[in-house]
């Protein structure tokens, strides 16, 4: 049964994972904003007569990470998160002056060019729906001690919220990339992210209360088990389903007696990623999570495959695979219940 169950999670892994590079259209438009704004600011800096201002660009978030999930509608919007490492220091420009250079750059009368609070956004669509966005997030990146900042705010941002923000824009994308040095642990520890991420959309049908992927990225950094091999032999077994039941008791434990989560950003600035979320909207996830325990137990002790992967479906959604009853050897063996070789 194990085995079959196993088969299912590979499965699901599959039918719901997002690797934009196999999407070359989307690497293409990504690849032609970023020359847009290296050439918006090569113009802008011959007619100030000032030396060229350069910048680094790199894959973050999700996609640099490789934990990113398709969208759960086939036809709903997907980001792709970008890094832009400006050599400038904080002491001679503004946030919002580096990200204006930015917005400006990729501003034209065919895309939607938007602000937001930590990134400058190109959207793009398909038949007047969204299909995609590039998210361009904007930091300054010579300063003392090496140190990097974020450039956060938007044009009708209080004063406040107008500022450079420390941060480490690489460290969190090494971190979840080499968490395992084992490749197949590696691989089941990204699986692991994508099942909880795809888990929280089939859960939450509002944004209001919805626990980010960062949080459940953060959480898994900090307390996912592999389950590879057979405790007892050490022979290869991975165990989607016990690494699974295991991590959510682990998310479990994290509640306080307040009934509230917290967990950091493992990399400054070490926000806690529950904080937006209220009490009842923890309260919430935590009665959303001990069923999702509950099932993932009912599944495991589940001898008939077909059953144990309508429980799972049920908590990850129509992504995963449920069986055939003649796929998995129960009809048979009912088939030939009550003779004497079935005794």
């Amino acid at each position: 049964m194990g085995k079959l169950v196993q088969d299912q999670f590979i499965k699901f892994h599959d039918n719901i994972r997002l690797d934009v590079n196999d999407n070359k259209d989307v690497i293409a438009k990504r690849n032609m904003l970023i020359e847009e704004i290296r050439a918006y600011i090569k113009k802008m800096c011959e007619e100030k007569g000032i030396k060229l201002i350069k910048f680094e660009a790199f894959n973050q978030g999700s996609y640099a990470m490789g934990t990113g999930v398709k969208p759960i509608n086939g036809e709903d919007d997907y980001d792709i998160d970008c890094g832009l490492l400006f050599e400038v220091s904080i002491k001679d420009y503004t946030p919002l002056q580096v990200k204006q250079w930015v917005y400006d750059g990729l501003s034209n009368q065919f895309r939607t060019v938007e602000w937001k609070k930590s990134c400058i956004r190109v959207q793009y669509t398909e038949q007047g729906l969204p299909r995609f966005h590039v998210d361009f997030a904007c930091y300054s990146n010579a300063n003392d001690g090496g140190k990097a900042y974020l450039a956060k705010g938007t044009p009708t941002s209080k004063q406040e919220n107008k500022k450079w923000e420390e941060a480490e824009p690489k460290k969190l994308r090494d971190l979840i990339n080499n968490k395992f040095t084992n490749d197949e642990e590696c691989s089941q520890f990204k699986r692991e992210i994508r099942y909880m991420k795809r888990w929280k959309d089939n859960q939450f049908n509002s944004v209001n209360g919805k626990p980010t992927g960062i949080a459940f990225t953060a959480l898994a950094y900090n307390g996912f088990t592999p389950c590879i091999k057979n405790p007892f032999t050490w022979a290869e077994d991975i165990n989607e389903l016990k690494a699974t039941k295991d991590f959510v008791n682990y998310i479990l434990g994290q509640f306080g007696w307040n009934g509230r989560i917290r967990v950091s950003l493992p990399v400054i600035p070490g926000n806690d990623l529950f904080k937006k979320m209220t009490d009842q909207q923890c309260k919430n996830l935590k009665e959303k999570l001990e069923k999702l325990r509950d099932a993932l137990v009912g599944a495991e002790r589940e001898t008939d495959p077909h059953e144990a992967c309508k429980i799972l479906r049920k908590q990850f959604g129509d992504d995963f695979p449920v069986l055939a009853k003649e796929d998995t050897g129960q009809s048979r063996k009912k088939a030939v219940a009550g003779t004497s070789e079935s005794a």
